[in-house]
């Protein structure tokens, strides 16, 4: 009989423990909630995990406890609970909401997007799914693409500060730094001490505060010119969506004219460039100026120049139309020429799919010298994003040919084709304040000279800058390049570039 009882009251024992179970469960996500409430995130967790142990499968207690540890940045261990709530609810929203959230902050942009849609799918005015969907676009550059969802999720919550601090963003993103403007001032009224608002407010005055810049750049290639140029130009905000830029340059040139070895020539150059911004990814720019070239033989002569050119929205994509007339500067024989260009070009770039970045463009150059060029290219991209950085992958394919073939010191190839491989990054290196970017191109030109027929001839093009931020509003760049690129010169040839600016932003 001893045994008998004592087998019935571990019976009981293991009923009432399992009973109680869900009650102890319950205890401890009631405590839970009360510590996440008041902001004791510690102690919150520890009572989910408790609750968990008990119950692995409470969702309630996998979306808080997930909230919290993305709030810690583990966002590893977050988007588990949330996977773990997932298999039990797939179609839970607010679970979907918070895993997409972590993917946005975790720098999976297109993952995000993806967990926003389904959001978004049952309701699609929910105004975190949208402003988090703009977030994705418009933290990978693709600000274009973040401004609707921006302007949605404000329209269904007029409130939500992330979206209107994002649409602020992408107003200074595309130059518009009067609407960005206006949309700091609607900001602070709302959150005088929010600092998310005061570096907007910073970033928009130093986008609009004057600044001057100098600057010196080297180009030499194997005809043996060379060109050294220094740069002094500044700008500053004008009201109306106008604004101001006069420049200064001097170019030194060097290098061979037949019958008279080895010579000298220069060019003093310069500009005022009023800029407009009429409306939102709309801009113009009318810039007029003068040059004085001195040519081989120190014989004077002095040229008007200007540009007009017009960007604008083509659907989701930018297009971009200029017309510019300058005097040919590369080298003392052809200034010796007195060879001047109007220049006629056309361009458009966008996405042709989410990670596919499509750029294409024409032009048309009239010479004084009676010649007359048309050129053309076209290249597409696949797109990698991550926080901070980017590559494009793709290739490129571009043409140029001349009317004639003039020997009056610029090399006039007729029926150019290059195809080229092409990679392209740029972004932050590492957790530095240093930014980069580069640029690689690689592949054949063919084309005809002289009469003779030049094929597959081996082409490359190397870019890098280097930018960083410096004390009281000044920052600088290097930069440098090289290339065998037979638009420049003929079989054989070869250039190298190189150069660095200064610039400061008053009051930056």
């Amino acid at each position: 009989m001893r045994a008998d009882r004592l087998i019935a009251c571990l019976l009981l024992a293991s009923a009432w423990a399992v009973a109680s179970r869900p009650a102890i469960a319950a205890a401890d996500i009631a405590a839970a909630d009360e510590a996440f409430d008041a902001g004791d995130h510690a102690r919150a967790l520890a009572l989910y995990d408790e609750a968990l142990a008990e119950d692995p499968a409470n969702v309630h207690a996998l979306l808080r406890s997930g909230k919290l540890l993305s709030w810690d940045k583990k966002y590893g261990e977050a988007l588990d609970r949330y996977d773990r709530a997932l298999t039990r609810e797939p179609g839970n929203t607010d679970v979907l909401l918070e895993r997409g959230k972590v993917l946005l902050w975790s720098g999976r942009y297109d993952d995000a997007v993806g967990a926003f849609e389904k959001v978004l799918a049952t309701n699609p005015s929910e105004p975190w799914a949208l402003c988090g969907t703009a977030q994705a676009y418009a933290w990978r550059g693709r600000q274009e693409e973040a401004r609707p969802f921006f302007e949605k999720a404000l329209a269904a919550d007029p409130d939500l500060k992330e979206a209107r601090l994002g649409l602020a963003y992408a107003d200074l993103e595309a130059g518009d730094t009067s609407a960005a403007l206006a949309g700091v001032s609607a900001l602070k009224a709302r959150y005088p001490d929010d600092p998310e608002v005061a570096a907007l407010e910073v970033a928009v005055n130093r986008a609009r505060a004057p600044w001057v810049q100098v600057g010196y750049e080297h180009l030499d290639d194997s005809d043996q010119n060379r060109m050294n140029t220094y740069l002094a130009e500044g700008g500053f905000a004008l009201p109306a969506g106008l604004d101001l830029r006069l420049g200064y340059a001097h170019d030194d040139l060097h290098g061979p004219v037949p019958g008279n070895g080895d010579a000298d020539g220069s060019a003093d150059r310069g500009s005022a460039v009023l800029g407009w911004q009429p409306k939102l990814r709309h801009r113009g720019e009318l810039r007029l100026g003068a040059a004085r070239l001195t040519d081989s033989t120190n014989a004077e002569r002095t040229t008007a120049t200007g540009a007009l050119t017009y960007t604008f929205p083509i659907a989701s994509w930018t297009g971009r139309a200029a017309a510019a007339y300058d005097p040919f500067l590369y080298s003392p024989e052809i200034l010796d020429n007195e060879i001047d260009i109007l220049s006629l070009n056309f361009s458009v770039s966008g996405r042709a799919a989410p990670r596919v970045q499509v750029e294409a463009g024409a032009g048309y150059g009239d010479f004084s010298d009676g010649n007359t060029r048309w050129n053309a290219n076209a290249g597409a991209w696949y797109v990698w994003t991550w926080p901070r950085r980017n590559l494009m992958a793709g290739g490129v394919i571009r043409y140029l040919t001349f009317s004639e073939d003039l020997d009056d010191g610029y090399f006039d190839p007729s029926d150019l084709v290059a195809g080229l491989a092409s990679l392209r990054s740029s972004g932050a290196i590492g957790a530095s304040a240093w930014e980069y970017e580069a640029t690689f191109e690689g592949g054949v030109q063919s084309y005809t000279f002289d009469g003779a027929k030049n094929t597959g001839k081996p082409l490359f093009n190397l870019f890098g800058l280097l930018a960083h931020p410096l004390p009281r509003g000044l920052s600088f760049q290097l930069l440098a390049g090289w290339s065998n690129s037979s638009t420049a010169s003929g079989p054989g040839f070869r250039s190298v570039s190189y150069g660095a600016r200064l610039r400061w932003t008053i009051g930056g």
